[in-house]
């Protein structure tokens, strides 16, 4: 019943103890590992479904074990060279062709190693599949019905809470804060709800992995 939570104030900030995941089974397969220390090991796979691409690594002990393999729609678009991810192969007709990246006239350039530029469409089909964003595993409706299922109970009363945290380079989930509230004494609940959250795909951008932030609304309705 609400009256056993602890009220706490909106503007509490907490680092979340996250759900200890090891490992994520997505589409029938196991990826994304992690050991006992956090340190990323395995087959990391990372996606953008709506856009058709999926990156493809192994790790060993939070570093490179292979090259950075770039897809879209199943095809192999860019190659980022495991040790100097300066050094790309581009793949044209399924063939790779040794490329870089430079800066001209303030614009970033994918140059051949005879100096000669890709033309417009290649350049754009390189730049595109290396980046993906933080990613829910399953999308945001299962986003939505996981919080949704946690926070169904026998309330005697309502209360919403607006959330935000971050999602670090491993995808847990941490530095939970209160926005909003219109009823505080749902917030510590609804910051458990957060910390219980399985683990994320983390954010990529060219070879490096990122921290994410994203925010939310719980909603705790009176029986």
């Amino acid at each position: 019943m609400i009256n056993k939570l602890r009220v706490v104030t909106a503007c509490l900030f907490i680092t979340a103890v996250t759900f200890a995941q090891s490992e994520i089974k997505y589409e029938g397969e196991t990826i994304n590992q992690l050991d006992k220390d956090g340190n990323k090991q395995g087959i990391w796979k990372l996606f953008d479904k709506d856009k058709g691409i999926r990156i493809v690594m192994r790790m060993e002990n939070d570093a490179f074990a292979s090259n950075i393999d770039y897809y879209r729609n199943e095809q192999l678009i860019v190659s980022q060279d495991k040790t100097d991810p300066g050094k790309y192969n581009f793949y044209m007709d399924a063939k790779p062709v040794p490329v870089k990246i430079i800066v001209e006239n303030d614009k970033r350039v994918v140059v051949q190693a005879n100096g000669k530029a890709l033309d417009e469409k290649s350049q754009e089909a390189f730049f595109s599949v290396l980046e993906v964003k933080t990613m829910y595993y399953g999308g945001e409706m299962v986003l939505r019905r996981f919080l949704a299922n946690a926070s169904n109970g026998d309330w005697d009363r309502s209360g919403s809470i607006q959330l935000k945290w971050d999602i670090n380079k491993n995808g847990a989930v941490e530095n939970i804060k209160v926005l909003k509230s219109d009823n505080e004494a749902f917030n510590e609940k609804a910051i458990q709800i957060i910390q219980k959250m399985p683990r994320w795909q983390p954010g990529f951008s060219n070879g490096r992995f990122l921290k994410g932030m994203y925010n939310t609304g719980i909603r705790f309705m009176a029986g």
